[in-house]
């Protein structure tokens, strides 16, 4: 995947990256209200699931998304093919809105950035950074179960790794808005540049 390359003369094009109910998804909408074209990786996982379900059943025996996600996260196999799958639709797509976008700062959600090697495809990489208490709170409060948050968390490369490769941390460890104002203050900075 290291191949991939999402920079584009005249953009700045970042890859946002975290764990498990870091706020990844709020940070995206922060971007994206304060006028930058984003990129949902989960949102785009979703389409191409639905596009490619009979495949995804005939491997399975399923389209439970629950159930299909427990799968993945004990069969290394499975969670590899299915990587293998939808990966490539993902960034190729990605790879369309980016070119086509007439916006300068573009945002694009990738939660296995690092694992997937694609650190050096953006011009930017950010990590959002929020401690495992809080995370496992916050996913708590989602509806997890704590040992599908903890099985999960684990197939992931660990926070601190992925802060210390990131080009710039955002912490998270407080409230939605005080996320919005450091977001806010960084994406006024980008764009005066």
């Amino acid at each position: 995947m290291s191949e991939l390359n999402f920079r584009r003369q005249g953009k700045t094009v970042i890859g946002l990256t975290g764990a498990i109910s870091g706020g990844k998804s709020t940070a995206l909408q922060v971007f994206e209200e304060s006028g930058a074209e984003v990129i949902c990786s989960d949102k785009l996982s979703r389409k191409y699931f639905d596009i490619c379900k009979q495949e995804i059943y005939e491997r399975f025996k399923s389209l439970g998304r629950t159930e299909i996600a427990e799968t993945v996260f004990k069969d290394d196999t499975k969670r590899k093919w299915l990587e293998n799958l939808l990966h490539p639709l993902i960034f190729k797509e990605a790879l369309e809105i980016i070119s086509a976008s007439n916006k300068k700062i573009i945002v694009f959600d990738v939660p296995l950035l690092f694992e997937t090697g694609l650190e050096n495809s953006f011009d930017l990489t950010i990590c959002i950074y929020t401690d495992d208490k809080i995370r496992l709170k916050r996913a708590l409060e989602k509806g997890f179960k704590k040992e599908d948050f903890l099985k999960r968390d684990l197939k992931q490369m660990p926070l601190e790794q992925k802060a210390q490769k990131a080009d710039m941390v955002i912490y998270n460890n407080s409230d939605r808005k005080t996320l919005e104002e450091k977001i806010k203050r960084f994406f006024y900075i980008l764009n005066i540049r």
